[in-house]
């Protein structure tokens, strides 16, 4: 017999036994130091007698909820979610039946929409769930991204849902907390639903659930009445009805920037359609049929699936091409600018109020030509070792055509004209490499070219003016060359390897970056753990999370006149602080950073936007340790970064300059021991001396020669 919600009759079952209290007391293990979770660090798995069945290598962070971590993990290969629980937490009855409660329900959900659950373990210190990892993150960080979805990818997402949700009310299990953030996403762009932390398992038919829960944008009108009716079912199907919406729109039905005024028009069920927005009349009927303030009014899961909507046009069979893709789509209407964290705010800790974090940022100033589009000069690139007047916009020159020169490239300052500007602007007066800078790009340059002339392969003559690149890196065959570990720990290629050749690994590198330069700067991750950030006053400032150091670097200027020529050169004066001792003068800089650790951790976009971006899959087996160098003093920073159409580039204090291209290869320089460690889009990574490292494979050559023509533009100081 089916019943109101499409789903079969419940009848008196047995209750699973309940789990009793002492199994989350602590084990007898082996005394150790607590996991710290830092990137590349170790995390043991005990049995209940204490002995060690497996080790993780620990990851970035995937997320956090109310009252744990997620972390992704690697086990033989095989990548992981791992949920930590405090167990100090625990200490309350409440908090640990709310953990049975969601161990148990989770456990037994097994659909190909769900998030997979494995086991549980836990030590001393945590409890942990072990999870499958879905490689393409949640539907929250994709929509910052995509913003709204066409129809063919909304009926891909619902049609999975609605069979997840299905499955779930068949089990007798209320979600209660559907929303974009807790679905995820696999490698093949199918849905998976998860975190039972809020799930309720009705015990016979009919029963009603009288808990407050779910969030606040999703969450369904008879819960905030929480009359003593209660609620059932029908608040999942309240919760996707609001995820239609969400994803045809872009933005929740109810939203609004006071959480109360959120709940009155919830329960007002007050919305409407932006008219700017072209949405199906099915699409529409549709949300209108599942938002009904009485539960009894909306549609079964079964009623839904057979709607029009999901019918025409035919749904596809697969994920679409399209949800593959990254672009933007937010238009210049619909952007603000992210708010600076207050003094006294969560935002000390490096968590922000909700409110703060969910402000859009304005796009239409950052430099994220993130997209394929045709060839453009190295020319059109934002030089940012100082703050730019206006970071160029990619969107608009393509949209115009005009590939002329940095100055058609870069919007004029509102009210000025180019002419007008380049007036206030003198060349001579403008901020240019320093004497050291210029000679340490001139003699990478010159290293480039030699091995590029042993490739018979040179495109940019040593002349005094060397002409700009006109493409982009060449397209071709990827690189995958098998790589091993040399002696020391040094990564060669196997043919080097057999000439017993080692070379020194670069010590340092970005491994994430965002780019917050449209009003405060380059927040930027090293393999290190250590953050960094690069203002936009051409200050910097590094932290050292463990021990607590910063060494921040102001920029001391120095005006020096030759030949009637105005030239202003710069250096960076260092002062070295504890995080808990900063200087008042640096509270908003140290508020920024706390912050920047925060949202670089969460390996995603957050509402302001901005996207995390890894510059290559590579990951480091052989996590760094605080007695190695320039770990705790004279840390490595980056002095300044350089974004182009193709690349993100870094010069680090240190002399290194990696290269991060946007298809995730990667090249980094270390001139200083003359080699150069290339890894490809597949994560191989590979070392080889500088001289002969275009002859090592094509497509190390195509990258080197891309290098050396954006460094032909620097060392000419053309604008940039």
């Amino acid at each position: 017999m089916i019943g109101t919600h499409g789903m079969q009759q419940l009848h008196p079952r047995p209750q699973p036994p309940v789990i009793p209290a002492r199994r989350f007391s602590s084990a007898h293990q082996p005394s150790g130091e607590k996991p710290d979770f830092r990137e590349g660090s170790v995390l043991k798995e005990f049995d209940r007698q204490g002995c060690v069945v497996g080790r993780f290598r620990c990851g970035r962070m995937l997320g956090r909820g109310g009252f744990a971590k997620c972390y992704e993990v690697e086990r033989d290969g095989e990548s992981y979610a791992l949920k930590v629980i405090d167990r100090a937490i625990l200490q309350k009855t409440k908090t640990l039946q709310k953990l049975h409660s969601e161990i148990s329900i989770h456990r037994r959900m097994k659909h190909k929409n769900i998030v997979n659950f494995i086991r549980t373990f836990q030590d001393d210190w945590n409890v942990y769930i072990l999870l499958e990892k879905c490689s393409n993150q949640t539907l929250m960080e994709i929509s910052k991204r995509r913003v709204r979805f066409t129809v063919p990818e909304t009926q891909h997402i619902m049609l999975q849902a609605l069979a997840a949700i299905h499955y779930m009310h068949d089990q007798a299990v209320i979600h209660r907390d559907l929303k974009l953030g807790n679905m995820m996403m696999d490698a093949d762009m199918n849905v998976k639903i998860g975190d039972f932390g809020l799930a309720a398992e009705l015990k016979y038919d009919g029963e009603r659930k009288r808990t407050i829960c779910g969030t606040p944008n999703y969450i369904a009108p008879e819960i905030i009445d929480n009359t003593h009716e209660g609620h059932s079912y029908e608040v999942d199907i309240w919760s996707l009805g609001v995820i239609l919406y969400t994803l045809l729109v872009g933005e929740p039905p109810f939203q609004t920037s006071d959480v109360k005024a959120t709940y009155r028009r919830i329960k007002q069920c007050r919305y409407e359609f932006p008219p700017r927005i072209d949405i199906p009349e099915g699409g529409k009927e549709l949300i209108h049929c599942i938002l009904q303030s009485r539960p009894d009014h909306r549609p079964t899961i079964v009623e839904i699936r057979n709607h029009s909507f999901f019918r025409s046009p035919t749904p596809p069979t697969s994920a679409p091409l399209s949800l593959f893709q990254s672009q933007r789509r937010r238009t210049e209407a619909e952007e603000g600018q992210p708010q600076l964290p207050r003094k006294g705010s969560d935002a000390a800790a490096g968590v922000l109020p909700e409110r703060e974090v969910l402000r859009p940022l304005n796009l239409n100033t950052l430099a994220a030509a993130r997209q394929p589009a045709r060839p453009e000069t190295v020319s059109q690139v934002q030089f940012c070792g100082v703050a730019p007047v206006n970071a160029y916009n990619p969107k608009r020159m393509l949209d115009s055509g005009d590939t002329a020169g940095v100055d058609a490239a870069r919007p004029a300052a509102q009210g000025v004209s180019r002419g007008e500007r380049r007036a206030t602007m003198p060349r001579a007066a403008h901020y240019v490499l320093d004497d050291e800078e210029r000679n340490h790009l001139t003699a990478v340059h010159d290293h480039l070219h030699r091995t590029l002339l042993g490739a018979a392969d040179v495109h940019c003559e040593e002349k005094p003016h060397m002409p700009a690149p006109q493409t982009a890196p060449a397209r071709v065959p990827k690189f995958t060359p098998p790589v091993t570990r040399g002696g020391g720990g040094v990564v060669v290629a196997e043919e080097d390897e057999k000439a017993q050749d080692t070379f020194p690994l670069p010590s340092v590198w970005v491994t994430d970056y965002a780019d917050f330069s449209a009003k405060y700067g380059l927040c930027y991750r090293l393999n290190t753990s250590h953050t960094g950030v690069h203002f936009n006053d051409s200050t910097k400032m590094v932290w050292e999370a463990i021990t607590g150091r910063v060494e921040y670097y102001a920029r001391i200027k120095e005006v020096v006149t030759r030949s009637n020529t105005t030239v202003v050169h710069a250096r960076d004066q260092r002062q070295a602080f504890h995080m808990e001792n900063f200087p008042d003068s640096l509270n908003k800089k140290v508020t920024l950073i706390k912050y920047f650790k925060s949202y670089l951790s969460r390996g995603r976009s957050g509402r302001e936007g901005v996207e995390v971006v890894r510059c290559s899959p590579y990951v480091d087996q052989e996590p760094v340790l605080l007695s190695e160098p320039n770990m705790i003093e004279n840390i490595v920073y980056v002095k300044r970064w350089l974004l182009t159409p193709h690349a993100m580039i870094f010069r680090f204090s240190n002399k290194t300059i990696q290269v991060c291209f946007h298809d995730k290869a990667e090249v980094i320089l270390s001139s200083e021991s003359r080699v150069v460690t290339y890894t490809d889009a597949l994560g191989h990574r590979v070392t080889v001396p500088l001289l002969s490292a275009a002859s090592h494979s094509d497509e190390i050559a195509a990258r080197l020669r891309y290098t050396k023509e954006i460094l032909c533009e620097l060392i000419q100081n053309r604008e940039l």
